[in-house]
């Protein structure tokens, strides 16, 4: 009776190791695994880094880099919406004719305000919205870096050749402190509580929004990438006869 007793426990106590070494392994193929994933995103990442023509840029990299550190597989390859199909389309949509920047903000009122307002920004869209373009690896390392400053994404689409039309009338003019947005804009700017100059880009360039958490897309009815007003040119000239006195 007690030699069974004894077999029992023994039996029992073997299984329980038993089961912890078969979890541990487990959970080691499980570790392997995820480090095999995040090796090869890398080395995806550097490769685009290393093509040439890239847009990329080594500090991309070093950010990803931390990313991965800090984040775990599921963060780093996103579910947010902002990768499926129809918001891609919605996105990318004649993306070789167009300049294309997004702006993520908290709040639905606001997005809805700019679709009927126009976008304002200081001195250039690059302190508040990002210039995209299309390539997944390029939009993760992007959409990662601003997706905390709100749900909604403003969408601003602007011709290629409306903008660069005026980045060269702006080269002629030697105006290096002069964005190409500055000067598409029909209002007239205004100084705010920190001094600080704010334009308005015209809502006709404001394709719409989407909420990246749920897919939900809201157009904007005006919408007109090749939009043209005689007061870009009138921009351009006002700062002609500046540079002229």
């Amino acid at each position: 009776m007690i030699i069974s007793t004894i077999l029992l426990n023994l039996n029992i106590s073997f299984s329980i190791e038993l089961l912890i070494i078969f979890l541990f392994f487990i959970y080691v193929i499980y570790l392997h695994l995820l480090l095999v994933k995040k090796n090869s995103l890398l080395k995806t990442f550097y490769d685009k880094v290393e093509k040439p023509g890239s847009k990329l840029e080594k500090k991309d990299i070093i950010s990803f880099l931390g990313n991965v550190k800090k984040s775990d597989d599921q963060e780093i390859i996103t579910k947010d919406k902002l990768f499926d199909n129809k918001v891609s389309n919605f996105l990318f949509e004649n993306d070789k004719k167009t300049k294309l920047f997004v702006h993520y903000t908290p709040r639905q009122d606001v997005a809805t305000k700019i679709l009927k307002e126009g976008f304002k920004f200081v001195n250039s869209f690059y302190k508040t919205a990002e210039y995209i373009y299309n390539d997944d690896l390029y939009l993760i390392h992007r959409h990662h870096e601003h997706k905390q400053y709100g749900h909604y994404v403003i969408v601003i689409c602007i011709s290629k050749d409306t903008y660069d039309h005026y980045s060269n009338e702006l080269e002629k003019l030697k105006a290096k402190n002069i964005s190409v947005e500055q000067i598409l804009t029909k209002i007239p700017s205004y100084k705010d509580e920190n001094s600080d100059d704010i334009y308005t880009c015209p809502k006709q360039f404001i394709k719409g929004y989407f909420n990246y958490t749920n897919g939900t897309i809201t157009p904007n009815p005006e919408f007109n990438l090749s939009y043209q007003s005689k007061i870009f040119d009138e921009n351009i000239e006002k700062l002609k006869r500046i540079k002229t006195n």
